[in-house]
């Protein structure tokens, strides 16, 4: 069991496994291209006027009406490149630690790559298209290029540039914006910057621009039209009335979920539990870091993005993007100020319990395989996690070869 501490090239190994995994899904998809019901939602566009969400679908319906491509071509190339990006800059992040048992807990754990592998509502793993990988891969691109790039105009542009991009690819990606500003001030204080009045004025006028534009813009689109011109175009047979596309243009406030009826408070000490990666993440930073400055803006921005839990049902969709940001935020911080953290905190917690090396090994095993989350906030987590992705890839696999 000393292969947790001592083999550098098993994350390697694991991190190829997973990635296969999902490009095996994503072959899987264009082969049943047909079948799956993300993309309704996926190829919402501008026909109808603007709406939140709609520039992916903008970009790959103008692309196969101008150029005749396949739409499902458009989809898996977006997808395998940007997964070719996403795998790889998690390689780059990450490969920068001294790895134990708390390493492997962290970057395996349920809500970081497997909770995409996972089907539970639909017949294909479809979390994996969903537009917030676009969001994270973005977010680890910006966190990269803050690693090496050390022009603060330069890496501030970007930022700006990223997340009004971002905003109109899944408009939710506001409330990510605490954790690109936080990733920037890690990189001023990494390379000696002093903090600029007028980067806090134009951020601050960038973030209240982009509100007001979504809030004055917000549900006056023609549903209608855009899933006419779908069917119209492509060939669909959509329909306006369904779920996916009914409640882009319903007002907020009856969204709020909390005044649904048979809503329980217990649900929410249920995904708090769901969640104990993050709180763990903060857990180790109090202990070991010294920047309070950067402490507020980590625990800030968790805070800030908790408010989606009270508008939306899926809940563990937005545990999953909570722990992404927070864990590449953590890596981030911790990528040149203290490689060790995690022996370092592993130690520790080993020491505090008198927990062997090996028993802990053995857990972080059967913890990483054995649960996982499902989608609404009334679900229960899924147990034996591991076992279902296996049994559904299998499945996936006899029905491409036979």
């Amino acid at each position: 069991m000393k292969l947790l501490d001592k083999n550098q090239n098993l994350f390697s190994v694991l991190l190829l496994i997973v990635s296969i995994l999902y490009f095996f899904n994503i072959l899987i998809f264009h082969v049943n291209f047909d079948e799956l019901i993300g993309t309704k939602g996926l190829l919402i566009n501008y026909d109808g006027g603007f709406i939140r969400r709609g520039l992916l679908g903008e970009i790959i319906t103008s692309l196969s009406l101008s150029f005749n491509f396949e739409i499902k071509n458009i989809f898996t190339f977006l997808h395998i490149s940007n997964y070719l990006i996403f795998f790889y800059l998690n390689y780059l992040l990450f490969n920068f630690f001294k790895k134990n048992f708390l390493f492997y807990f962290f970057i395996f754990s349920p809500l970081y790559f497997f909770y995409p592998l996972i089907a539970v509502t639909t017949k294909f793993a479809e979390h994996i298209i969903q537009r917030e990988i676009y969001v994270i891969t973005f977010f680890l691109i910006y966190t990269y290029l803050c690693l090496k790039i050390q022009n603060r105009n330069i890496n501030f542009l970007i930022g700006i540039i990223l997340l009004t991009f971002l905003t109109f690819l899944y408009e939710l990606t506001i409330l990510c914006f605490p954790f690109f500003f936080t990733i920037y001030y890690i990189f001023l204080k990494r390379n000696a910057y002093q903090i600029k009045f007028y980067e806090i004025f134009i951020s601050s006028v960038f973030c209240l621009s982009i509100i007001v534009f979504h809030f004055l813009n917000y549900g006056e689109s023609n549903i209608e039209l855009v899933v006419e011109n779908l069917n119209r175009n492509f060939n669909f047979n959509y329909t306006s009335d369904d779920l996916l596309y009914s409640w882009l243009n319903k007002e907020i406030s009856k969204q709020i979920i909390f005044f649904m009826d048979g809503f329980k408070i217990n649900y929410i000490l249920r995904y708090i539990f769901y969640a104990h990666p993050i709180l763990l993440l903060i857990f180790i930073n109090c202990k070991f870091v010294k920047d309070k400055v950067f402490l507020f803006l980590f625990i800030a921005s968790i805070s800030l993005f908790c408010i989606l839990f009270g508008i939306a049902t899926d809940w563990a969709r937005f545990v999953h993007i909570l722990y992404t940001l927070s864990l590449i935020t953590f890596i981030f911080y911790h990528t040149k100020n203290s490689q060790d953290i995690f022996l370092k905190s592993g130690n520790l917690f080993l020491e505090k319990f008198k927990i062997s090396q090996n028993f802990a090994n053995i857990f972080v095993i059967i913890y990483c395989l054995i649960w996982n989350l499902k989608h609404t906030f009334w679900q229960n987590h899924l147990s034996f996690a591991f076992l279902k992705i296996f049994q559904q890839n299998m499945l996936y696999f006899n029905e491409l070869i036979f």
